[in-house]
């Protein structure tokens, strides 16, 4: 998968492109909106890696590129347990895992990092392009999947103490 980005004024703008049962993928639109999507198939023979780098090369003509890591943002989602957390718990860490896989990747705004599980609380960790936006698509993505209620989400830069962003008012502690 290649996955490039543009910034036009206001506007993060995102392309990318896989390759999957002999069909190549390209998705693009604007950071935090489904965009479009087209697919074609690879011709016999063509390696996977040379057709996206083809489909890529406009774009980076455009002065579309691949973000840097160190550029985005980390968010946690984060529920509150009682002690190390029952199987249920494990289930509910997965569900979330990939409803919000799904949600930052088709809105072009990150990826999740992968989840933990502590005694009294439950991470799942996300890098996004754009926190503000980032912060819609979760909680829009956990309510529809009823996985909303309980959820903490918090800006956790290196180095600086978490931030929580949702629930408005959110008053015990956030630790990672």
């Amino acid at each position: 998968m290649l996955r490039l980005y543009k910034k036009e004024g206001d506007i993060l703008r995102y392309w990318e492109a896989w390759v999957h049962e002999e069909t190549l993928t390209v998705h693009w639109g604007t950071v935090g909106e489904m965009g479009e999507q087209r697919e074609t198939p690879l011709p016999t023979g063509e390696d996977p890696d040379m057709a996206i780098a083809q489909a890529a090369e406009p774009l980076v003509d455009q002065g579309y590129d691949e973000p840097d890591p160190d550029a985005m943002t980390p968010l946690v989602v984060q529920y509150a347990l009682r002690g190390k957390g029952t199987g249920h718990d494990f289930e509910k860490r997965h569900a979330v895992e990939e409803a919000l896989t799904d949600a930052l990747g088709w809105t072009g705004n990150g990826e999740v990092e992968g989840g933990e599980t502590r005694p009294g609380r439950m991470n799942i960790f996300c890098r996004v392009m754009d926190p503000e936006v980032a912060l819609r698509t979760i909680t829009e993505a956990l309510d529809a999947e009823d996985l909303l209620e309980g959820a903490s989400i918090a800006l956790v830069r290196e180095g600086e103490e978490p931030r929580v962003l949702w629930p408005e008012g959110h008053s015990r502690p956030f630790r990672v």
